[in-house]
């Protein structure tokens, strides 16, 4: 796969898993990140390696102020180095969005990285951070879903 590839790539396995970006059910959150956990395998050709920091993931959660929106967010990005000489950086971007509540106002913000760990140990840590924990609860079914693939 190469760096344009991933987010149509993402996109396919998330609609094969039954999950489209715009809607959001409870069920879509746990479903969303088993996909997302699969597709962070799948080396990508033009990127400098994960043993060199070129390809990693990141997980975060909080109430942010987006676009003049205030929401809770679980996020999973995914970012890619290109191996050529310009190194552009490139982000895709697998955000669920909550209405936010006192419930999730008290989860705070976190942020970790995969860099330097397996994957599996990654997504174990990733999931059990407080935001994380909570989306894959079920308490309440998520707006909505967007993916996004940007350079930074």
């Amino acid at each position: 796969m190469l760096i344009s590839e991933t987010e149509a790539l993402l996109t396919s396995m998330l609609d094969l898993a039954g999950v489209h970006p715009g809607r959001g059910s409870a069920a879509d959150v746990r479903r969303t990140v088993e996909v997302f956990r699969r597709f962070a395998t799948v080396p990508a050709d033009d990127a400098v390696s994960p043993q060199e920091d070129g390809d990693g993931i990141l997980a975060q959660t909080g109430t942010f102020d987006f676009d003049g929106v205030r929401e809770f967010c679980a996020d999973l990005t995914r970012q890619l180095i290109e191996a050529d000489n310009q190194g552009s950086i490139w982000q895709l971007r697998c955000t669920l969005h909550w209405t936010p509540s006192a419930e999730t106002e008290v989860l705070g913000s976190r942020v970790l990285w995969s860099f330097g760990m397996p994957l599996d140990d990654f997504f174990v840590k990733a999931l059990s951070l407080p935001g994380w924990a909570w989306a894959l609860a079920g308490v309440q079914a998520p707006r909505h879903l967007t993916i996004e693939l940007d350079r930074v």
